[in-house]
Order: structure tokens, then sequence, then C-alpha cells
């Protein structure tokens, strides 16, 4: 028996930094934006370039194997050079890749990352064989035999399977934690009800929790309680929200937690939500308090930003234990 299965995407990915790289924002009465952009027609010299692995379902597998859990992952790649590479990368990693599915139809799912001075990143994907993966792809009484399961993104073809995947773990006594990716925010709060309903956390941005509660951010933290409690009473025991630079808000129907970041020098936030998502869960898996696990996906998600690539800096479970009992972080508790 696994102590958790991550189900979700695996792509190869290429970080791509350009100094000529300009930041544009465009600012409105609710909200400022940004883009990216460079020289039309202009050949932009690359300034640096790293090849790694990535997608929700590899970097929370290496993130729980680093963190010392017994876990598997179940995803679907190409037969082709870059799937070899994933493959090899979870081996190295001790993570159970019985669950991994080839397909010579479609080619492994594939990302160029831009990285902007800021450390911020536009993705560009190519989700190949991920949105294919398939009912009858799965070993169903694997997923049973479970602790946890974490489920991330599924769109395409595999957009049905995320529902199942929640009912089959809620059927079976499994707990889960859920990422929904942006299939399933589309497809809005009322349609993501069953899948909430069956889980034990749910890891969301602010502006991905803002659309599924469908509340215009104008109000401040009265906005914010709106959006939790939404969340919270649409079924799931535990929800978080985290919002980048800014603290993390995370509810459980009692408690209202605010977590703030711990600063760092920023390479790239690729990754940063996996990692905070993957130690927060397995410590509560680890049977730690939620006060505890906020503290821990905060410390793994701040190391991660630190380097390009999701996976270099996920923590081993000593890591963790031994910064989260000495970081001077401050998690302020508000019962409402």
């Amino acid at each position: 028996m696994h102590d958790i299965i991550s189900v979700g995407t695996a792509t190869e990915d290429v970080f791509v930094g350009a100094r000529d790289m300009k930041l544009i924002s465009v600012r409105d009465v609710d909200a400022e934006t940004s883009y990216i952009a460079f020289e039309q027609g202009a050949k932009i010299p690359v300034s640096d370039i790293f090849m790694a692995t990535g997608g929700g379902a590899t970097n929370t597998a290496v993130g729980f194997a680093r963190l010392g859990l017994d876990n598997a992952i179940i995803c679907k790649v190409g037969d082709d050079d870059a799937a070899e590479r994933i493959l090899s990368k979870l081996q190295r990693e001790h993570v159970d890749i019985t669950g991994v599915v080839s397909t010579p139809d479609h080619s492994t799912g594939y990302s160029v990352i831009l990285t902007c001075f800021t450390g911020d990143r536009t993705v560009l994907v190519h989700r190949g064989a991920s949105t294919h993966l398939r009912e009858e792809d799965i070993d169903w009484d694997v997923l049973a035999s479970a602790r946890w399961i974490y489920l991330s993104s599924m769109s395409g073809d595999s957009a049905p399977l995320f529902e199942k995947i929640a009912l089959h773990a809620r059927d079976n006594s499994v707990k889960l934690a859920i990422n929904p990716g942006s299939a399933q925010l589309r497809a809005g709060l009322s349609r993501l009800g069953p899948a909430l309903q069956a889980s034990h956390i749910i890891f969301v941005n602010k502006s991905e929790a803002y659309h599924l509660a469908e509340v215009e951010p104008r109000r401040g933290k009265a906005d914010e309680m709106e959006v939790l409690r939404t969340l919270h009473g649409a079924g799931c025991d535990i929800v978080v929200m985290t919002d980048g630079r800014n603290a993390t808000e995370a509810y459980n129907g009692t408690a209202h937690y605010t977590v703030p970041v711990m600063e760092v020098e920023e390479k790239s936030t690729l990754g940063a939500g996996d990692a905070f998502a993957s130690a927060c869960t397995a410590a509560l898996l680890r049977g730690m308090t939620l006060r505890e696990a906020l503290r821990a996906g905060t410390i793994n998600a701040a190391n991660v930003v630190r380097y390009l690539g999701a996976k270099r800096g996920l923590m081993t479970w000593d890591q963790l234990q031994d910064t989260v009992a000495t970081h001077p972080l401050k998690l302020p508790e508000r019962h409402t």
C-alpha cells in the first residue's frame, strides 16, 4: 500500500531567460495585469537555458519521495526520448512508475518557460500524451489501496477522470488532495462540487479561487473570507489559497490561517505551488497539525523558487523539519 499516489501530467520543460524581455503592466479599477513583450521581428539573445522534467504529477511525486513517503505516480507519456528522461528522473527519486502509461500515438508533453527578470514565468505548454489518459489506463485497485491520492490538473480526453478519481477515493475511504486545472476551473463550482465533497484539501491560487467562488475582488479581506467560506461550504474540509509573493490563506471551517511568505532571492516561481502542496499534504499525512503543515508548505515553496526547475529545491523531510522548527515564521490563527 502506498502512502500517496500522484495523478496528473508529466512534461519536459525548457527554461529560457532573455535579458531583452520587456514587462508591460496594464491597470484598471479592479486589477493590474502584466504582459511580457519582445521586439517584433527581432532576433532575441537567450541569456540562460535549462532543461528539466515537470508537470503537476511528477513535481508532487518527487516532492513526496524527497519527504520520505512511499509513493507512486499515474500519468501518460509518449514513446520518445522525453519520456525516457522523465521516467529516469522519477526512478532516481524512488517514485514507483508502474502506473505510468506510454503511448506511441502522442508525444510527451512539453513546456517552454519564459522566465522574467522578476522571477515570474510565462509558460508555453503542449500537453501531449498527458491529455489522453483514459479510464482503462488506470489500475483502480492500486488507487483504492493508497492512504492518500493527490489529484492535479487533467484536461482534454483526461478531464472526465478528475471527478471519477475523486469519487473513487471517497468510495474507498482514501484521503484526497486536489489541485484543479483550467478544465476544472472552467466547468465552475457546481460541476466541481462532487470532487470537492470527496476532498480533504484543495489547493488553488487566488485568481483560481475567486473565479471558482464567483467573487469580485473589491473588498480586500472580506472578499477573501467570502471565497474561503464558499469553497469550504462546497464540501472540502480544508481550503488553501496561495497568492504568489503575498500571504497564503487557509480555512478549515473553524479557524482562518494567514501564512506569510519567506523572503528569498527568486530564480523562478515555476513549481512553487506544487512544492507547497506536496509538503503541506505530506505533513498532514504524517500527522502534523494544519498550522505546522502550512509552515512546511511555505518553507518548501520558498526553497524551490531559489532555483530554475520545479524539483531542484525540493527538501527532504529532515531538512524541512529542521527549518520548520527553527524559522521564525509566524502563523496567526483567527477563529471564525
